[in-house]
């Protein structure tokens, strides 16, 4: 009787230790193909962002359940194109995603459609928008994140991605510290020679006649401390 309750034993003991050991070698041995691949499992942050539909939705992308092959897994047929290139070397291979620059789809295949899932990239071309300027504000901060300069040679992410993640991502810290600035304006009343409607003549460019009885003399500087 002794000898079947511990035979009973034994067998109770290994139902119960044999599920969870198995459990332990489960999907060890089936390979996944690199275009199964679930990028999900491992970026779920990403995801998030992905399907909660903003610029990039996911659910726009005609490539099923791996949407992100559209940025990070290139066309190879345009191998050539520096964007394409994540280590900026003589070759233009990766093994699994590409660190593919923003400005790709949207400076040199904007207006044009994603290499795939066929997705429309808006026409802007914004490298034309930083480099062709005079005006635009936030060139010091594209051409910084394009080219690594002065002391600091380090390039963290593709071409000028910085500047677009500090801008359009809530992904960065961006810390600005701007020079004290007064601007001051000083508008006295007096019997300079300005302009007004029908005036000849030469005027005063610090003069501007306010059509009723006086010329004011009207200065604007800026201090910097």
């Amino acid at each position: 009787m002794r000898k079947l309750l511990l035979v009973l034993g034994l067998v109770a003991v290994v139902f119960l230790v044999m599920p969870s050991a198995m459990a332990k070698f489960t999907g060890q041995h089936k390979f996944v193909n690199g275009s199964s691949v679930d990028c999900e499992r491992c970026h779920t942050t990403i995801s998030t962002e992905l399907h909660a539909g903003n610029a990039h939705n996911w659910s726009q992308s005609t490539i099923g359940t791996s949407p992100c092959r559209v940025c990070h897994i290139p066309n190879n047929a345009r191998a050539s194109d520096p964007y394409y290139n994540p280590y900026r070397s003589g070759t233009g291979t990766y093994h699994a995603a590409a660190m593919v620059e923003c400005l790709y789809c949207h400076g040199i295949r904007n207006g044009t459609t994603t290499d795939n899932g066929g997705l429309t990239i808006p026409a802007a071309n914004v490298t034309a928008e930083f480099e062709n300027s005079n005006i635009e504000a936030h060139r010091p901060l594209y051409y910084r994140a394009k080219n690594a300069s002065g002391l600091d040679t380090s390039d963290h992410l593709q071409g000028a991605n910085e500047a677009c993640i500090a801008c359009h991502t809530y992904a960065a810290n961006v810390t600005i510290i701007e020079p004290t600035q007064y601007l001051n304006i000083t508008a006295t009343a007096t019997n300079c020679t300005g302009w007004y409607p029908g005036f000849t003549g030469t005027a005063d460019p610090n003069c501007y006649n306010d059509g009723y009885s006086f010329n004011w003399s009207i200065t604007i500087e800026i201090n910097r401390p």
